[in-house]
């Protein structure tokens, strides 16, 4: 995670006489630290120790004036707090895999570890995958569905934090879901609750290929077992990813800027939030990667977009050795970045927001370090004078690490793994892909129409809308309106590259459209903010979008961003036999079907060669006239003077049946006087909804008027994350 694993692609050192430098250098080394381990305890004791854990005023705290980290003070929340150990408790939030296969044996293995531990923490899956209701089911635990996700299904860690942040537990952890933990986590949390007031606790994991298999993980010798087989063969994870987290509840915000929406188990997302955390000073931030045994089974990335296939394949050509191994994971992260469409976004946002750069924030960089001692707790605290300053700290105490330090064959230099390269200039979004190329780019480098779609289509429907920046905010509250829903299959067209960005950074299924656009003045887009002339007359381009994916044989949901869902209407659309299903924009005393009474904002249009004629003529007639796009679909598809209609609810012409949709459950801004209804009780008064257009008032200003007043506000823009609503239960619906 986050890291470039270069120490694993290390060669040995072939010659007797670099063998034995390197013994001697490891002599040395080891020499050292104990030295300087022992300087630091000494130093340590000499000050006044409080009772129990407490820490006395005489302890050395200052942190050199070379550092670049918040100074530290008697005030900064350090001394006696062992009265809250007692009231100690927990809640684990994870967020597995989908448990099919080896990753089900992985997150079962992982959550029955998190349960042994005493006192018996409470535990949360976090989205909802595959396997997650039976895994709550047999052991016990909660899923909670209500977090945002990226159009690939893979939760953003910012959500994910904002959930556990939320938990009424007094310490908070969150996890990744196929990390073993031990006894000893506890009692390293009681060390830390004891001695800091506000802290985040951070931790170093160790790899392993396999785990013993001739011990039975009911056994009462299960724990020495396994961890005397990981401290004899596992490698530590020393400076790259971090894979748990926990910080007491009750404390001041984690880091001062918001968080971006970085993908889960993407990579960088670890780092950016302990440096962010170091950096904003309010709480204690210590590596427990000593005393808290944190166990990770090496496995592919096979669930990566854009790795799907290299995964497997590298992993069956590479050495079945554990050295092979790390090879493998440390070019997946390396060589990735700028061809997996999900680590190039995670290291996009990591140097683009806050003050994070390069391998800034890994453990080496906590202030405090938790070590093993001889004292009655077994456990030390110990000071960094300068963080992060060297790569190999832990190389003299762990049997492996993936920063062990290596000379090179006729070199004086001792090197201590890589750090990571990247800068802002490296990543920027790509929009479109190069000119000219005849190959395809790599999965969302750029996002495309066809990639997108690939990725998100169900029973060949898609569900659209067309944007500008201009209307970001409203799109991001409907966004979030379908991810409360979850709703999937949608995709939103940008009409220019501000919004194209905006929503590749969010997570958010975009592709950048421009293939419309041909013959137009750039600057009508550019200019085109929302309740502008140029974006009235941008509207027009709307059903160019839906053509283009009509065209290539997709049927199309077209939805406004200012109509709220209440329940997925699609089942009931698609058993409607029209050709286009159809909103009406009619006031209730007159026909569905009335003169120029169709509703251009809310329609689902099948792929056939009828429905592609009509929205032939609709987009041409509408290019010849001043008026808006929406008076040419009641013109085309019921004539002029509506010598096509059918009943009060029907048009018929060139083979392609329109329908306009029952009012009462798909209603327009005036229908039954809904939007008047007092506020929270709109649900109430009209279960049987699918949708509510907020039409029908003018200006984005009276829109946004009634969303507030009825709660129907699903994105908050200070955090930019979704808000989920609750809902009272819907009766089903009925068709």
């Amino acid at each position: 995670m986050g890291a470039t694993r270069s120490s694993g692609s290390r060669k040995p050192i072939s010659s007797s006489a670099a063998v034995t430098r390197g013994h001697s250098l490891s002599g040395w080394l080891f020499l050292w630290s104990a030295a300087l381990l022992a300087f630091s305890f000494v130093e340590w004791r000499g000050g006044s120790l409080g009772r129990g854990d407490g820490l006395g005023g005489g302890a050395a705290l200052g942190m050199g004036a070379d550092s670049l980290l918040p100074s530290l003070s008697r005030g900064a929340g350090l001394g006696e707090f062992s009265d809250r150990v007692d009231k100690m408790s927990f809640e684990i939030f994870s967020a597995p895999k989908p448990f099919v296969g080896e990753d089900k044996a992985n997150n079962e293995r992982a959550i029955k570890s998190w349960l042994r531990i005493k006192p018996k923490p409470r535990v949360t899956l976090l989205g909802y995958e595959t396997g997650y209701d039976e895994a709550a089911a047999e052991f016990g635990i909660r899923v909670e569905k209500r977090v945002d996700k990226n159009f690939l299904g893979v939760p953003l860690f910012n959500s994910m934090i904002q959930r556990a942040n939320n938990s009424d537990a007094t310490v908070t952890v969150v996890i990744n879901g196929d990390i073993l933990l031990f006894d000893d986590f506890v009692q390293t949390m009681r060390k830390v609750v004891s001695n800091f007031e506000h802290f985040l606790v951070v931790g170093a994991r160790y790899d392993v290929d396999a785990l013993p298999t001739d011990i039975q993980e009911d056994s009462p010798d299960y724990n020495t077992k396994i961890r005397e087989h990981v401290l004899s063969t596992g490698t530590l994870h020393t400076y790259g990813g971090m894979d748990v987290w926990a910080w007491n509840t009750d404390g001041p915000r984690l880091f001062d800027p918001v968080m971006p929406h970085f993908i889960f188990g993407r990579g960088k997302y670890d780092n950016w939030l302990t440096h962010e955390t170091i950096s904003a000073g309010r709480r204690q931030v210590v590596d427990v990667s000593e005393t808290c045994l944190t166990v990770h089974v090496r496995h592919d990335y096979h669930l990566v977009a854009g790795g799907a296939d290299a995964a497997p394949a590298a992993a069956a050509a590479a050495p079945v050795a554990s050295g092979g191994g790390r090879r493998l994971l440390g070019q997946f992260w390396s060589e990735g970045k700028k061809s997996k469409f999900e680590l190039f976004i995670n290291i996009y946002l990591s140097l683009h927001y806050g003050t994070y750069t390069n391998q800034m924030g890994n453990v080496l960089f906590a202030p405090w370090k938790l070590s093993l001692c001889l004292e009655p707790t077994g456990m030390c605290l110990l000071k960094r004078k300068r963080p992060g300053i060297c790569n190999c700290e832990f190389s003299s105490f762990v049997s492996n690490t993936q920063t062990d330090p290596v000379v090179k064959n006729g070199s004086r230099v001792i090197r201590c793994g890589m750090i990571s390269v990247e800068t802002k200039d490296d990543f920027s979004i790509p929009v479109l892909p190069p000119p000219n190329s005849t190959q395809p780019p790599p999965f969302g480098l750029p996002l495309t129409m066809e990639s997108v779609i690939d990725k998100v289509i169900i029973n060949n429907t898609i569900i659209l809308s067309a944007l500008n920046y201009g209307y970001r905010s409203i799109m991001m509250n409907w966004v979030c309106n379908m991810r409360h829903l979850g709703v999937t299959n949608f995709v939103i067209a940008a009409l220019d590259a501000r919004l194209y960005k905006y929503a590749y950074k969010r997570g958010v299924p975009v592709y950048y459209e421009t293939t419309i656009f041909e013959g137009l003045d750039t600057k009508l887009i550019a200019d085109a903010d929302y309740g502008s002339d140029q974006f009235k007359q941008l509207t027009k381009m709307k059903s160019r979008v839906v053509l283009r994916l009509l065209k290539a044989g997709f049927d199309v949901v077209w939805t406004d961003c200012d109509i709220v869902w209440f329940r997925n209407p699609l089942p009931f659309m698609h058993a409607s036999p029209g050709d286009l299903n159809i909103q009406t924009n009619a006031p209730d005393n007159e026909p569905m079907n009335g003169r120029r009474r169709i509703n251009s904002g809310f329609y689902l249009a099948r792929s056939n060669p009828a429905t592609i004629t009509l929205f032939g003529e609709i987009i041409k007639f509408a290019s010849r006239s001043k008026m808006s796009e929406q008076p040419h679909f009641w013109e085309r598809a019921c004539g002029k003077d509506g010598e096509h209609r059918i009943g009060e609810d029907k048009c018929f012409f060139n083979g392609a049946t329109t329908i306009l949709l029952d009012r009462h459950r798909f209603p327009n801004g005036i229908t039954d006087n809904i939007w008047d209804s007092p506020p929270g009780t709109i649900l109430e008064r009209f279960p049987n909804l699918y949708i509510l257009h907020a039409n029908w008032v003018k200006g984005a200003n009276a829109k946004q008027e009634r969303l507030v007043k009825h709660g129907f506000i699903f994105f908050d823009t200070e955090d930019e994350l979704c808000i989920y609503p609750n809902w009272p239960k819907l009766p089903p619906p009925t068709m």
